[in-house]
This record gives structure tokens, sequence and C-alpha cells, in this order.
């Protein structure tokens, strides 16, 4: 929205204040003084990145083939550019570096600043400092650059945000998980309680039948909040789901002890099998622990918790 001048004008104070905001390793809109900070950090490691460099380059020959190529150089319409570095780079990495850059698919430029092919729009690329994995960073970031946004584009209402990448597809698909996964548990719990109710006839043994779930959650809940500080919706969700494995539990003990047997056979009976049920819940969970996705290690320790706190 709004001419091109407006948007370079809205995108040389949002990547200001997106660089000094700190959550960005890096913010780029195609401003000189940005890419005057990249010629820097190319030419203090063009021994490192240059194609050219090899152990043969700094033979005798080597040296002197480079340097005489430098010289040639000079005298070439780009001369007069490559003047200033022939004293600091006289091998030519530098140049022999940007000519191996593949410079076809750069954005092209408006008002100063990056631009779309069609012109309609001004573009800016950052890289965020946490790491793809951590969602609740790239959340994070997220709101900070709509935030700065908002601010900045207050004087032009025309003008307005677009969002793209792969945290915007990790943000969105979690709030879908997390949305989708609330109301799958909701209505799993409402069917296992008429189920429960139909079957059992009583109300006091299905508010028992569920009371390992519900002691199973909180304990969950309480593990992953002192492990990790912080709970994801998307553990719960899951979590409460994988658990409900704990309402099989009460199923066997209530059906299975009724009768002449009582509680004492049916520990002796019945209860090595469950607590082998248990057990290789708990060992399958655990691998989720070692995985690099916070989500999925909090649902490995939400579960084993809450699986040995039904069982108990």
């Amino acid at each position: 929205g709004g001419p091109p001048a407006g948007r370079a004008e809205l995108s040389r104070p949002l990547a200001k204040r997106l660089e000094d905001g700190g959550l960005f390793v890096s913010v780029r809109n195609g401003e000189a003084a940005a890419l005057a900070r990249d010629r820097e950090i190319l030419f203090s490691h063009r021994y490192l990145l240059s194609p050219a460099v090899t152990p043969e380059r700094f033979t005798v020959a080597g040296l002197k083939g480079a340097v005489e190529a430098s010289i040639d150089l000079l005298a070439s319409p780009a001369g007069m550019m490559l003047k200033g570095l022939l004293l600091h780079d006289p091998t030519g990495e530098m140049v022999e570096m940007i000519g191996s850059l593949d410079t076809n698919g750069s954005p092209s430029s408006q008002n100063g600043v990056w631009a779309s092919r069609d012109g309609k729009r001004a573009i800016l690329m950052l890289q965020t400092r946490a790491g793809g994995s951590d969602t609740d960073a790239q959340e994070a970031a997220i709101a900070r650059i709509r935030a700065d946004f908002a601010d900045v584009a207050r004087a032009s209402p025309e003008s307005r945000l677009l969002l793209s990448g792969a945290a915007v597809f990790a943000v969105n698909s979690r709030a879908a998980i997390q949305s989708e996964a609330v109301r799958l548990t909701t209505l799993s719990t409402a069917a296992v309680i008429c189920l429960l109710l139909l079957v059992y006839r009583s109300a006091t043994a299905v508010v028992l039948g569920l009371l390992p779930v519900a002691s199973g959650a909180l304990a969950g809940i309480a593990a992953v909040a002192l492990g990790f500080g912080s709970v994801h919706g998307l553990t719960i969700g899951f979590g409460t789901t994988l658990i409900g494995e704990a309402v099989d539990y009460t199923i066997y003990y209530f059906v299975q002890s009724d009768g002449e047997e009582g509680e004492g056979r049916w520990m002796e009976r019945f209860w090595p099998t469950i607590r082998l049920g248990v057990l290789t819940s708990v060992f399958g969970f655990a691998s989720l622990l070692f995985s690099g996705f916070p989500g999925l290690a909090q649902l490995g320790c939400y579960s084993i918790a809450g699986l040995v706190t039904a069982a108990a």
C-alpha cells in the first residue's frame, strides 16, 4: 500500500527498530549502510571465502600470477573501483569471491530499499536470534515485528504488513494444532464420561474412574513446569489425551475385582499385567525426552509423570 517512496520511508525506521530490539541477528532491506557492513564482513574473511585460495595460490608463481591479474584489472572499466583495494588485497580475493556469487536472484530496488518484482511491496529479510525450533521465541519475534510496524505506520494507514517464512508457518501451525487439540480433547472426554455412565450407571464410579486421569494431568503439568519452566498448550492437549489410558486402569479394576475374589486377589492376578503396560508406555514416552523440539520433550515428561501418578 501507498506510494513507493512512502514504503521506503517506512522500511528504514522499521528496520532500525527491529535491529535495535535484539531479537534478530540480521535485518536487511537493501539499504547501502547494511550492504556496507556486509562488504566489511566479506572483506575481513576474504581468504576463508575466496574459491581461488589454494596452497598453490601462495607459491611464488601463484602470487605473481594473482598480483599481475589484479594489476591488469586496473586497466579495465572496473579499475576505478578496484584501485583502493589493490594495496589491501593484492591477490584479488575479494574480486574472486564476488565473481563466484550468484546475483541473478537479487531483488530489485526502489528508493534505496529492496522491492518486489512488481514494485508494489518493499521487502525486509530477517533472521531471528532464536533457533527455528523455539516456537515461543518465533512467536515473540513476529509479535515484535507487528508492534513495531504499527508504531511506524501510524501516519500511513494505507500501508499494511505481510509476513511469511518458516517461523510464521510454525507459529500458525501450532495455534491451529492447539485449537484442534483442545476441541478434540473436550469432545473425547465428554464421550468417555457418557460411555462410563452408561456402563457403570453410577456417578460415584465415574468420578472414581476419572480420578487417575485428573491426578495424572495435574502431576504432568507440575512435572513439566518444574522441568521446563513453562507448559505448552499443545503439551496439555495431547498429553491429557495420552494419559486417558489411565481410564483403562480403573475399568480393569472395577470390572475384574467385582465378586468374591476382591481387591487382594485382583492385585495378585491382574496388577502385574497392568504394571507391565504402564512400564512399556513410560519407556515409549521416554524417547520423546531427548527430542530437540521443546513441545515433544515436554509431551514425554508430561505423559510419564501422568501415567505413573495415575497408576499409583
